[in-house]
């Protein structure tokens, strides 16, 4: 089922059909909307979900792309990495999105994505097995400038797409360690190096992102609009970057707090 009203609210807001979107979701901000309060109560959560599910395909159309985190961490934790069947960590519409059968996955071991729409499968090949170096799928993502949306999460507590930013600026608070990752995919196997940007946990200190969403919206870089009992944030990546490269100049530890 497609919520027009949420379409109309993308829409409002600068989103289209044949953009390029990659949600980052928590669904449990906006509680149950009440329009579709009567049919989930008849049929499920996954009535509520398929809803999203279908109002995102409606927003950006055949000729656009979805995009879902559907992190595993799996070579962090020494595991195999099975592209059909390892489950995403990152909320539960992300595994929803995933297991849908238009939808395809990519292979990485820590950082995957999950993809519908227009040559899905080839959108999520990526050059380097780096988790957020400028030939990553993250930095795939900074090229194309593709429409960041924040479901139901705020920048703090949803925008991973930052650590790019902070890779590129090579922060002085993480270092680079590899991984080995093992990857499975149907009935083939194979091992790759994986380098991770990771944080020094000798400096005991936490991610504070609250002042670049305050600072993006002050400066039109990102658009915030309330649906349900939640909120929905809208940027691009390549504003956000911009945002992050200046601040850092001015305060190498603008998105830290020790």
């Amino acid at each position: 089922m497609i919520i027009y009203d949420l379409v109309n609210l993308f829409n409002e807001n600068g989103v289209n059909k044949g953009d390029i979107i990659c949600v980052h979701s928590d669904i449990t901000s906006f509680g149950i909307p009440v329009s579709l309060k009567e049919q989930i109560k008849k049929k499920g959560i996954n009535f509520l979900m398929d809803s999203y599910i279908d109002t995102f395909k409606a927003v950006v159309g055949k000729e656009g792309l979805i995009l879902m985190p559907t992190f595993t961490y799996s070579a962090c934790h020494g595991e195999i990495f099975d592209v059909e069947n390892s489950k995403s960590t990152v909320g539960a519409l992300t595994e929803y999105f995933r297991k849908q059968k238009d939808v395809k996955r990519s292979q990485h071991p820590i950082f995957s994505f999950a993809a519908w729409g227009q040559d899905a499968e080839n959108f999520l090949k990526f050059e380097s097995f780096d988790c957020y170096g400028e030939k990553s799928f993250f930095g795939k993502l900074y090229d194309l400038n593709i429409t960041y949306v924040l479901f139901g999460v705020d920048i703090q507590h949803g925008a991973t797409f930052v650590y790019y930013s902070e890779e590129k600026a090579k922060v002085y608070y993480r270092y680079y360690k590899d991984f080995l990752g093992i990857i499975k995919k149907e009935d083939n196997q194979f091992k790759t190096t994986v380098r991770y940007f990771v944080r020094d946990l000798d400096l005991k200190y936490e991610d504070y992102w609250y002042d670049v969403e305050k600072k993006a919206l002050e400066r039109g870089f990102a658009k915030i609009f309330e649906y349900s009992s939640g909120k929905i944030t809208i940027t691009k990546s390549q504003d956000i970057d911009q945002l992050i490269q200046e601040e850092l100049k001015i305060n190498k530890a603008f998105l830290i707090k020790i």
